[in-house]
């Protein structure tokens, strides 16, 4: 690894403000965010939470919360491509993939500061509400967390997750492919009580996820082909990020070939 990859991957996340994780907040942090939303819990429980705006479309204090707890994973998107465009530099992989996950860079720094303009418009500020993801890549030596590296130790979970095959078909395939029905269906309530900003917003980041799932489709097939144990790899991982059983069945193999064949259509249409 590089002088500079290696710097950057021992460098820690921040933000101005910094991040303050919703799994860590202290018991007065977890009585204020009830005295706002009426239950801690709810805030990490995305579906739910947007439901409670759609029923109350006068609590601006609810909007504030959905629109903060997106806006986390936004910054954390941020700060997770941005490491890979330099540390997948030192990965043999095309420099068209390189390119591609700086653009997502760039899009992820759009929906950043549009939840940033979102939520002032409502009276509220980043940081006001805790961050639903942690912030970005996890500090230096501490393993992330999941389905996905249970049974790995920090270091091996690491590595494992710094694999583009691996990271690609987690987060562009499957993690993405979830975002499109999240800024759809937020976008939808923002429709339904009025709030054209909101609607608006979504529906613009709701198309940038459309080209990241493409991404991850497109470059998948290519790091994968003529490697039957890498798209093997690729499968597992699609499959445990949808839920799925760790170990496949072969029907169900093969519906997920299917599957990426279908997307892979879709995206060498929009990239090739």
């Amino acid at each position: 690894m590089s002088v500079f990859a290696e710097q950057v991957r021992q460098t820690p996340s921040v933000r101005e403000p910094a991040y303050r994780p919703a799994m860590w907040l202290s018991e007065p942090e977890k009585a204020e965010l009830e005295s706002k939303i009426g239950d801690a819990s709810l805030y990490q429980d995305l579906v739910t939470l947007r439901e409670m705006v759609r029923q109350q479309p006068d609590n601006i204090e609810l909007r504030k919360a959905l629109v903060s707890a997106i806006a986390s994973a936004e910054f954390a998107g941020i700060d997770a491509f941005s490491r890979k465009v330099v540390e997948w530099q030192d990965w043999p992989v095309p420099q068209t993939l390189i390119m591609a996950i700086a653009r997502q860079t760039w899009d992820e720094v759009r929906h950043a500061w549009l939840a940033k303009g979102l939520v002032e418009s409502y009276g509220g500020r980043i940081g006001e509400y805790p961050d639903t993801l942690a912030g970005g890549a996890p500090p230096p030596g501490v393993a992330p967390s999941g389905p996905l590296t249970a049974g790995y130790g920090s270091q091996a979970a690491e590595q494992l997750m710094r694999d583009p095959v691996v990271s690609l078909s987690m987060t562009n395939v499957s993690l993405e492919g979830g975002a499109l029905t999240l800024f759809q269906e937020t976008s939808a309530v923002g429709e339904k009580i009025g709030d054209h900003l909101m609607a608006h917003c979504y529906d613009y980041n709701w198309a940038d996820e459309v080209t990241h799932t493409a991404i991850g489709d497109y470059f998948v097939k290519q790091l994968t082909a003529d490697n039957p144990e890498e798209e093997a790899k690729a499968l597992r991982v699609h499959a445990m990020a949808e839920g799925f059983r760790a170990r496949l069945t072969g029907q169900q193999s093969e519906e997920l070939k299917e599957f990426f064949a279908e997307e892979l259509q879709r995206a060498t249409a929009a990239l090739g």
